[in-house]
């Protein structure tokens, strides 16, 4: 059974991958024949003359860069390098070089990061990457504008990250098939984001959760295991009230 899964899941990144990469080629055909009939019709050409043609090249090559790129990420082991420290400079620093892009596009930036919080093991630069990655499908989801909220709390014996937004929302079937490589509802989405989110979560021992409503919004919440010698620490001192900085 386990086989059976793991090649049906291969089929579906393959497939993926032909897809992602047949839309490309075509183009790069397409202006390499324009072209061609240009040389063909005026025997020589300037820069100037050849340059619409070699700009279509360039970012379909680009964009077929960041495909096999993606992939890569998708399907190789991460080099993850996990440490003990504190995630709230880290997620500070997500939202500082977000907010002027999420300002940009009438999005208020909200966050709310409880003052205590246990320390955890993680890898500064994946759990970034994974914040990016949510934050900007927030950001699609809000195209006329709205709120979006960071929070960091502790919940139990593990540590919460969420990324709510005001958006457009998602139904269940939408909400199902979220983690599935290459299915995206963005017109330019590569539909692996989120496989990356959720891989980078199983590379720290946690999870990744959604809840969304239709025309009201989406939260998508990474969930890190606390350690237990931070959460034995906690219970001796005692419980702390949890208060936030905005």
């Amino acid at each position: 059974l386990r086989r059976s899964e793991n090649l049906a899941s291969m089929t579906t990144m393959a497939a993926g991958v032909a897809h992602e990469i047949k839309n490309p080629l075509a183009a790069m055909d397409i202006h390499l024949q324009l072209l061609r009939k240009a040389f063909v019709r005026n025997t020589s050409l300037t820069v100037s003359d050849a340059e619409r043609y070699l700009d279509v090249l360039e970012e379909e090559i680009a964009r077929l860069n960041t495909i096999v790129v993606d992939f890569l990420f998708a399907v190789r082991p991460l080099d993850s390098r996990l440490r003990l420290g504190q995630i709230r400079g880290t997620v500070s620093e997500v939202c500082a070089f977000a907010k002027v892009e999420l300002a940009a596009h009438k999005i208020v930036l909200r966050e709310e990061i409880a003052s205590y919080l246990p320390r955890i093991n993680f890898d500064d630069h994946l759990v970034k990457q994974a914040l990016l990655n949510l934050i900007k499908n927030a950001m699609a989801a809000m195209e006329g504008g709205g709120t979006l909220i960071v929070s960091v709390r502790q919940d139990g014996n593990e540590l919460s990250v969420s990324v709510t937004d005001s958006g457009v929302g998602m139904d269940e079937q939408t909400i199902s098939k979220l983690f599935e490589p290459y299915f995206t509802t963005k017109a330019s989405g590569t539909g692996l984001g989120l496989t990356m989110v959720y891989k980078i979560m199983k590379e720290h021992g946690g999870d990744v959760t959604v809840t969304s409503k239709k025309g009201e919004g989406t939260v998508f919440t990474l969930h890190f295991p606390v350690p237990e010698s931070e959460y034995i620490a906690l219970e001796e001192g005692g419980q702390r009230e949890a208060t936030y900085e905005t």
